[in-house]
């Protein structure tokens, strides 16, 4: 019945062709129906092509809230003694929910902390894991509009992960380091979207341009757990801003934490081989009567643009979800959101506590 299932394969000219659809509708709590908001969150179209040499050519466009933004573009091989290597535009390795897939997530927008996470950039990657340990590092220069971000300058990035393997399951832990030193003409903007996207380009969270700007330090803590049908993941970010001219260094924070409960049995499936989650497989797919995996899933996050003399906003969100995988090709979800508190003197929006629910059909193959 999907004939595109598991990606289209031309053997001729030896392409492996996937894509995913994301067709979201919005809605603020309290309001008519006929104020719901449609919106394709996210179209997106990748190739992959074997070169000579055992090189992978990997190529990823995205159609994002109706902008085109290019994403992954690279070459990428296994080496002897530099483990996997990736050569190009890629997202840089800092954190569980940024380094993985969109697709994969728990929840349909990923936590606020993202604004203090780098984004995709040029550049060169090493990747390894050996026994428990798997690390990725990389040099990097400037990148493409990432969900509206673009970086400038150049950085070096790594993440390291340990994988505990116990009889409840597998735990990870991981730190992530970034330093990126921008330029005297490359000023620094930290901003992210709500956790519900309302197809709106007006950001509670966003610095603006920060002048005087030219290096930023990011850190980062990841746990999280799986135990059968149950599993957490929490993490903490903080970006460390320096300043010419004399002015004080900048001091950005956030985190979240989330519980998950696959009601129909299945387990996340976490990734060895880059410690990231993939994507969830039902027992059985639907078949009309029955069948498919039933997840939900509370999320609690904050993240703190406020600083000195740059008020970027603070935010804290709670989320209520429900995942319903068909198969492993069809996803139905809906999250509730609701902000607990809003902190940013001079916006309109400073201590209210909007709430608003979101559905989304994806289909991917």
């Amino acid at each position: 019945m999907r004939p595109f299932e598991g990606g289209i394969d031309t053997p001729v000219m030896h392409n492996q062709i996937n894509g995913y659809v994301m067709i979201d509708a919005a809605n603020n709590a309290g309001a008519a129906l006929n104020d719901t908001v449609f919106a394709v969150r996210r179209a997106d179209i990748s190739v992959q092509h074997m070169l000579r040499f055992d090189w992978l050519f990997y190529a990823d466009a995205q159609l994002v809230d109706g902008r085109f933004e290019l994403k992954d573009v690279y070459l990428r091989k296994q080496t002897r003694y530099f483990g996997v290597v990736t050569i190009g535009n890629q997202q840089e390795p800092f954190g569980l929910e940024q380094f993985g897939s969109f697709r994969n997530t728990t929840f349909l927008e990923r936590a606020t902390t993202n604004a203090l996470a780098p984004s995709r950039s040029i550049g060169i990657t090493s990747s390894d894991f050996h026994g428990p340990w798997i690390w990725s590092y990389g040099f990097y220069t400037a990148g493409s509009k990432d969900e509206g971000r673009t970086q400038r300058g150049v950085a070096l990035t790594g993440r390291l992960a340990y994988l505990l393997k116990t009889d409840s399951g597998p735990y990870h832990l991981a730190i992530d380091y970034s330093t990126r030193r921008a330029g005297p003409d490359n000023d620094q903007h930290f901003q992210s979207a709500s956790e519900v996207a309302l197809s709106s380009g007006d950001y509670f969270l966003d610095t603006g341009s920060i002048t005087g700007s030219n290096k930023v330090q990011r850190y980062g803590l990841e746990v999280a757990h799986v135990a059968g049908p149950f599993s957490w993941q929490g993490e903490y970010m903080e970006a460390h801003l320096q300043r010419n001219d004399g002015l004080p260094a900048l001091r950005f924070r956030g985190w979240y934490g989330y519980a998950s409960w696959m009601i129909t049995g299945e387990s996340r499936d976490y990734r060895e081989s880059n410690a990231t989650f993939g994507p969830v497989v039902p027992h059985a797919s639907w078949n009309g009567r029955s069948g498919g995996a039933l997840e939900v899933g509370v999320r609690l996050s904050m993240t703190d643009l406020n600083d000195r003399d740059v008020v970027g906003g603070k935010e804290t969100n709670v989320t209520l979800g429900v995942n319903w995988y068909l198969d492993k090709s069809v996803r139905l979800s809906a999250n509730l959101v609701h902000a607990i508190d809003l902190n940013k003197p001079g916006s309109p929006d400073s201590g209210d506590h909007p709430t608003a629910i979101v559905g989304r059909l994806q289909y991917q193959f």
